[in-house]
């Protein structure tokens, strides 16, 4: 083996720790190497300090694995707080923070975030979230990078000119283009910054894969240009899987994201993937057939089963994109513009967008219809995707009865109404669109269309809060962030309460 080269056996992508249980969590980096494989110790103790070691170990960084690094220590305590590093040669790595899933809990506080793409605005969401107490973990909601051109098609929308230029420039395709996308993202500051203070869990959206994925394909991908959408798919799925401090459900299949979290008998959460294994997105009449998919039928059924053989105090559905009806018929100004630059509507401005659950009807009302007829109660959606903060009632449409609540994040960067529309985020045409937004939508309690963050979701046996957290800017670097409202859903009772 050669000598490493100056710049060799260094790590410029930080730590990062995810998938947390009672008794393990997954411990991550990677070492920038020109060898072909190096030996990475690490360590694991239950001070910062790092002399109250309760494991240690060596792993390797190796060319196959893009040099990144999974330890997955178990035998460790429920519901406690552990510190970890790795090294390799004289190269030590930062020292993380990190925390188990609690055996019996009577209260959980967790932030949920979505989209950062990273030549929209600079990532200062996730640094407010770092800077959060007493979060357990972050659960993300996917498009934890976007995949896109850096100058995209006419159906995408341009980044900002902050001097954040994509790299690659072009749109990843291949597994060289992703690895190196993760890569930058990994890189960014308070991308480091919110990985070292937290365990994460996530999903995933389409930009993770292409934009509008499908089960056969994505609305960017044309297989005559760009090759068989599988060979994509799986080479998005790979450096996903090695850059991610994440434990795969299925160790036989690497296309499954979808899994459940049991959280110390107080929430169980169903994480799903509405993207990889759902029929192609149509337009009305065709989207309405009783047999289209969003979930594909295996993720479906466990969906079904989860929900109803789960014994906790409340069930959360993470689902990345918005579960309520997002659009209304016959819109007036400036609403219809609102929903068309937001995608709520279909893009002629005539019935559902395609792409959201408002485009998988049936498949919606067989969920909502079996938490009816099931009485499965306590039930909280989370969501993400629309670029809009949404606090909302979910209702049985065949009942009209409601069957839980929704709480979804903003973006963490993408563009939102002001950003697509050239104004100020409180311009009135953005305050006339959100009071029209929620007297359009009687399940609607509250929205904000312009403003960029996230969502602290605290659980306690009585009620479920969420905290929308909204940033001062993202055009620059910055740490304001302010509560922008909260709402709770009461034990018992489908319905959202604002809070104090």
């Amino acid at each position: 083996m050669k000598p490493m080269g100056p710049a060799a056996g260094e790590f410029l992508h930080g730590v990062a720790s995810g998938d947390p249980l009672t008794d393990r969590v997954v411990l991550w980096t990677r070492v920038t190497t020109e060898e072909e494989s190096v030996p990475v110790e690490w360590v694991l103790a239950r001070d910062a300090a790092l002399t109250d070691v309760i494991a240690r170990g060596t792993a390797t960084a190796h060319a196959d694995h893009d040099h990144t690094v999974h330890v997955d220590p178990d035998g460790l305590e429920p519901g406690a707080t552990y510190h970890y590093r790795f090294q390799t040669g004289a190269s030590v790595s930062p020292t993380g923070r990190t925390k188990t899933l609690p055996a019996d809990c009577e209260r959980v506080r967790f932030a949920i975030c979505s989209c950062a793409k990273f030549n929209a605005g600079f990532f200062n969401a996730y640094a407010a979230i770092a800077e959060q107490e007493q979060l357990d973990f972050l659960l993300h909601l996917g498009d934890y990078i976007y995949e896109a051109s850096n100058t995209p098609p006419k159906s995408q929308t341009p980044g900002a000119d902050i001097g954040r230029p994509f790299d690659p420039l072009g749109e990843c395709r291949t597994l060289a283009d992703y690895r190196r996308r993760y890569a930058q993202y990994r890189r960014d500051v308070d991308v480091q910054h919110l990985h070292l203070r937290m365990p994460m869990i996530a999903t995933l959206d389409d930009h993770e894969l292409a934009d509008g994925a499908w089960a056969g394909g994505s609305s960017e991908h044309d297989p005559e240009q760009h090759g068989p959408w599988s060979e994509r798919r799986d080479a998005a799925l790979r450096a996903r899987w090695e850059w991610l401090p994440a434990r795969p459900p299925d160790a036989a299949d690497p296309t499954r994201v979808f899994r459940g979290v049991s959280v110390g008998g107080l929430v169980d959460i169903a994480l799903l993937d509405i993207r990889s294994r759902r029929d192609e997105p149509v337009r009305d009449p065709a989207m309405s057939e009783p047999q289209r998919t969003m979930l594909g039928a295996e993720q479906r059924d466990w969906l079904l089963r989860e929900l109803e053989s789960s014994d906790a105090a409340w069930r959360i559905v993470a689902t990345p994109s918005v579960f309520t009806r997002t659009w209304c018929e016959e819109p007036q100004e400036p609403l219809h513009t609102a929903l068309a630059k937001l995608k709520l509507i279909d893009e002629d401005g005539e019935g559902p967008d395609h792409d959201q659950w408002d485009g998988y009807p049936a498949e919606r009302a067989r969920l909502t219809g079996h938490l009816r007829d099931r009485a499965i109660a306590n039930v909280v959606f989370l969501s993400a995707d629309i670029h809009v903060s949404v606090a909302a009632v979910v209702t049985d449409a065949a009942s009209g009865r409601a069957v839980g609540v929704e709480m979804t994040a903003p973006s963490l960067t993408s563009q939102n109404l002001d950003d697509k529309l050239g104004v100020r985020p409180r311009d009135p045409r953005i305050v006339r669109s959100e009071e029209a937004y929620v007297a359009a939508h009687d399940h609607v309690h509250w929205c904000d269309m312009s403003a960029h963050g996230f969502v602290v979701v605290d659980v306690a046996p009585d009620r479920v809060r969420g905290e929308w957290w909204h940033v001062d800017t993202v055009l620059e670097p910055g740490r304001g962030a302010g509560l922008a409202a909260a709402y709770d859903a009461p034990r018992g009772e489908p319905r959202l309460v604002r809070a104090a």
